[in-house]
């Protein structure tokens, strides 16, 4: 009898689409990771409370420190990183999305982040 093959590793992930996501699990198939899906959440709060919960491993953006409550991992593959873009709704309020861009450009400016969480 063939030996057991190992369980799948338990995924927290926004639901489809979401590039992170998408990203997460190409990178575990291209490693031969088995992964299922245990949790899909429509908003980031939902992953982080999920993961936080323990019900699987998330991949979050590497900006700035990391989430209370959660512990990186380094027993899987480093996942490279990707271009991300926000845009803002037609018609939002010009001084709102001036804010929202200052408040991202002073994050990002802030230095490099510890890889994958």
């Amino acid at each position: 009898m063939p030996p057991e093959a190992p369980a799948p590793l338990p995924l927290v992930a926004v639901e489809a689409p979401c590039a992170i996501r998408r990203r997460a699990l190409g990178v575990l198939a291209e490693r031969d990771i088995p992964t299922t899906v245990v949790c899909d959440a429509g908003y980031l709060a939902g992953v982080l409370d999920a993961a936080r919960a323990g019900l699987g491993a998330a991949l979050l953006a590497s900006v700035g420190p990391g989430p209370e409550g959660l512990t990186e991992r380094h027993d899987l593959p480093p996942v490279p990183a990707i271009r991300m873009s926000a845009h803002a709704r037609r018609g939002a309020d010009p001084a709102m999305v001036a804010g929202a861009v200052a408040a991202v450009s002073a994050l990002l400016s802030s230095g490099p982040a510890p890889a994958g969480r």
